[in-house]
C-alpha cells in the first residue's frame, strides 16, 4: 500500500504561461535558432514536471521525500519507520517590513502545516497551506490512508479534529 503525495515546485501562474514559453523556443528553432530555442524547451519542460513528492509506503515502512525533475527525482530523503502516531496542524506566523523612502508597511500573513509523526522522534512535513481548510481538506486521504488521528495545535489549547465532518 503506497500513497504518494505531489506538489508543484512552481506557481500555477507560471505553468499556465509555460506552453507560451514552449511556442517561443519552437519559433526560434525555426528561425534558425536552434541552441536558444531548445533552451526554451528545456526550460519549459522543467517547469512543467518539477515537483515535491512525499510518498508513503505502509508494507515496507518506508517514507521517501524528494523533488522531481524531468520524472526524475533529486536530493531523496528515505527512511524507515516503526509506528506511525498522529498528523499535528500547526500555525506559523510571519511579519516583513518593508522601508522606502515615503513610508515604512508590515506585512503579515500565516500558513498551516500538517506534520505526521512516527517513532515518537521523527517527523515529516506532508502539506502546507495558508488556509486552514484547505490544509484539512489535502490531509483528510493521508489520515484515512494511514489511519491516524489529526491533532490541531494551532490554539493555546491543543484538540483531536474529527475529519469525518469535513467537506
Amino acid at each position: 500500500m503506497i500513497k504518494k503525495i505531489t506538489i508543484p515546485y512552481f506557481p500555477t501562474g507560471l505553468k499556465y504561461i509555460t506552453p507560451l514559453l514552449a511556442g517561443g523556443g519552437i519559433y526560434l528553432i525555426v528561425l534558425s535558432y536552434s541552441v536558444f530555442g531548445g533552451i526554451l524547451i528545456l526550460v519549459a519542460a522543467i517547469i512543467l514536471t518539477s515537483n515535491y513528492v512525499t510518498e508513503i509506503d505502509l508494507g515496507k515502512k518506508v517514507y521517501s521525500d524528494y523533488l522531481s525533475i524531468l520524472w526524475l527525482p533529486v536530493n531523496m530523503e528515505k527512511k524507515k519507520f516503526t509506528k506511525i502516531d498522529r498528523i499535528v496542524i500547526t500555525k506559523g506566523a510571519y511579519a516583513q517590513t518593508i522601508n522606502t523612502r515615503s513610508r515604512s508597511r508590515q506585512l503579515d500573513w500565516a500558513d498551516y502545516t500538517g506534520t505526521l509523526l512516527f517513532d515518537q522522534l521523527d517527523s515529516l512535513d506532508l502539506l502546507t497551506k495558508t488556509d486552514r481548510t484547505d490544509l484539512l481538506k489535502g490531509i483528510k486521504e493521508f489520515k484515512d490512508f494511514l489511519n491516524v488521528d489529526v491533532e490541531d495545535r494551532t490554539t493555546s489549547q491543543p484538540y483531536w479534529i474529527d475529519m469525518n465532518n469535513l467537506n
